[in-house]
């Protein structure tokens, strides 16, 4: 039973391990061979048991009286092959075979070589995928692939050839190359300290030499330079993005290539220069794949276009998508997306959404997005949304939006206006304007304006609505919360035995709300309803003036309904406060009434008639005049 056991456990640890192999690429696999002056079929036959695949080959491509010695540990199939045929062979993956093709006749003067390797850990010695291999003149560029493999094509022409890797969490490496000629690097990175930040900025790159030579092609030596230390205090935070700039960062992505977007990732500390560049789409154009790390002083792109920074000049036919700043004119067929500052004049045929502060001039179709602060003239063809502070003009046919405060700006909306924050300026809307936070200016809309404080302008609209206000608010109804008027009175008059009415705004000037009734009295109106102004002075420390203007629609519940029953009122009130929430008001008023039916006046109490069933000149309107008299309890704060 337990030799059972074991044969099952050696099957089925066999079995694991040549399914791991299989999934493993031929020329990525790993072996060990110790060769010595072996021909080269026997070699050929070692390897291939030794990686557990086939070769497939031309025996007139293959010396077969050649002698090999070779001596690996621990090493993929490509390098030792590397080693085996000196780069007189090259080496193709099909399935479980490698094809062995001869490398192709070049002249003497070739025009490009070719340059590969692995990319390797200087610590552990593991494979390094997903890392950036550039030259900085030609801006040719290719990425390592799961196993750490790197190929890339450059000319022979170039006065220096270096070639630069990158890759994230690692010190960078810059390898000069000495020999024009088709051969094999392996770079090896030194992985950064743990209390030096990945995002730290300046840090140094290793500079090393390429010591292969024509007859060995093998790997380099390293001559490191040492990091200085950083306190894990000093380390620089990264700042939480939010749900629109992960938006933002997501469609970016969405439109460059995998490639560009492991570039960026790996040379966040690198930036190159070009003075122009054109652009078809983001990842085909002169940029080439590393247009994500490149500022332009003039940048073209016939449909959509990536780069790292513009310094002049920008159009797109489609898309202008730029990870850094952007300097200068930015113009965009459908729009643009900036993921750090803006200075200058950004013009989008739908949008503009940009991640940093934006100074000048910003015109979209539809809106415009920004994340920091804006010094700018916004013109949105639907809305303008800003996240932080915000100085100058905003004009969007719906709406405008800003979170942060705003020391200086005029929004002008369609609808509404939105200030997270204090503002100083202008809100100027057809529906609503909305501040947070104090502000000094004027609110003017068609219905609603609502802000915490009021200093240096007014709130003009229906409705005003404010925490405290140092100056008036202008509209059919006002609500100071702090050191407003509010006034709830129950009275009687000439007309109603009881009325109701509520005052708000501020002292020098307030809204009236009222209904009365005459409790159905014959000939009397049933019902009445009013609106009207007023503002009060204050004689002294316990007695105020007011002065008040209503207008009144009276009920009669009868015939008398079917036309005009208007009553209008001016009246003189003394209000006396008997408390700190108790007054007493009272006084005369003047009275105008007009109806469209002959009756007679609506008064049940005693009044000074000045005209009587007074017929105007045209129609036939009915009038009534009359010095009347009010008197009441107010209730609510005597001190605002």
């Amino acid at each position: 039973m337990v030799s059972l056991r074991i044969y099952s456990f050696l099957i089925f640890f066999f079995a694991a391990t040549g399914l791991r192999a299989q999934s493993t690429p031929p020329l990525e696999r790993l072996i060990s061979v110790d060769i010595r002056n072996q021909r080269i079929e026997e070699a050929l036959r070692q390897i291939s048991s030794a990686g557990r695949f086939e070769f497939s080959y031309n025996p007139a491509h293959v010396d077969k009286n050649a002698l090999v010695t070779v001596r690996l540990t621990n090493v993929p199939v490509r390098q030792v092959l590397n080693q085996v045929f000196a780069n007189t062979l090259t080496y193709k993956a099909r399935g479980n075979h490698i094809i062995l093709l001869r490398a192709e006749q070049t002249d003497s003067t070739p025009k490009n070589l070719l340059l590969d390797g692995y990319i390797l850990d200087e610590t552990t010695g593991e494979r390094i995928g997903q890392a950036s291999i550039f030259e900085k003149t030609t801006l040719a560029s290719t990425v390592s692939n799961p196993f750490g493999y790197y190929r890339i094509k450059l000319p022979t022409d170039l006065p220096m050839i270096r070639l630069d890797v990158r890759k994230q969490a690692y010190v960078g490496e810059t390898v000069t190359v000495r020999g024009k000629f088709t051969h094999t690097i392996n770079v090896r990175l030194k992985p950064l300290p743990q209390n030096i930040p990945v995002q730290a900025q300046a840090l140094p790159i290793r500079v090393t030499e390429d010591t292969t030579r024509s007859t060995t092609p093998l790997g380099l030596a390293a001559v490191s330079v040492e990091l200085p230390a950083v306190q894990a205090d000093t380390m620089p935070r990264q700042e939480t993005l939010s749900i629109l700039d992960r938006g933002r960062v997501g469609v970016m992505k969405l439109l460059v290539s995998a490639q560009q977007t492991i570039h960026d990732i790996n040379m966040n500390r690198d930036t190159l220069y070009r003075d122009w560049q054109i652009s078809f789409l983001p990842y085909i154009g002169t940029n080439h794949r590393l247009s994500g790390r490149i500022i332009n002083r003039f940048s073209v792109n016939v449909l959509a276009g990536y780069s790292f920074g513009v310094q002049a000049f920008e159009v797109g036919g489609l898309l202008n998508l730029v990870g850094g700043d952007v300097h200068g004119f930015q113009a965009a067929g459908w729009g643009n997306l900036v993921g750090r500052q803006v200075n200058g004049v950004q013009v989008g045929g739908l949008f503009n959404v940009n991640g940093g502060d934006v100074s000048g001039l910003q015109a979209a179709g539809t809106f415009n997005v920004n994340l920091k602060q804006v010094q700018a003239v916004q013109l949105g063809g639907l809305f303008n949304m800003n996240l932080k502070q915000a100085q100058g003009v905003q004009v969007g046919g719906l709406f405008n939006f800003t979170l942060g405060e705003q020391p200086g700006v005029a929004q002008i909306g369609g609808l509404m206006n939105i200030a997270g924050n204090k503002i100083k300026g202008l809100q100027l809307a057809g529906l609503v304007n909305y501040a947070h936070g104090d502000l000094r200016g004027w609110q003017i809309s068609g219905i609603v304006n609502r802000a915490r404080t009021i200093t240096g302008g007014h709130q003009i609209g229906l409705i005003n609505i404010a925490d405290s206000a140092g100056n008036i608010p202008i509209g059919l109804l006002s609500h100071v919360q702090k050191g407003g008027y509010r006034r709830i009175e129950v009275s009687s008059d000439e007309v109603n035995l009881f009325n109701i009415a509520y005052r708000t705004g501020v002292r020098q000037f307030y809204n009236i709300l009222s209904a009365g009734t005459s409790f159905e009295r014959v000939g009397s109106p049933r019902l009445s309803a009013g609106y009207g102004l007023g503002t009060a002075f204050n004689l002294s420390k316990r007695t105020m003036l007011s002065l008040e203007g209503t207008a009144h629609h009276l009920f009669y519940f009868q015939g008398k309904d079917t036309g005009w029953n208007q009553q209008i009122r001016f009246s003189t009130l003394i209000e006396t406060r008997f408390s700190k929430n108790l007054s007493l008001a009272f006084g005369p008023s003047i009275n105008w009434y007009f109806t469209d039916n002959e009756t007679s006046k609506p008064i049940r109490q005693p009044a000074i008639s000045l005209y009587d069933n007074r017929a105007s000149d045209f129609g036939r309107t009915y009038n009534w005049g009359w010095i009347g008299f009010q008197v009441g309890l107010r209730f609510g704060n005597s001190n605002s």
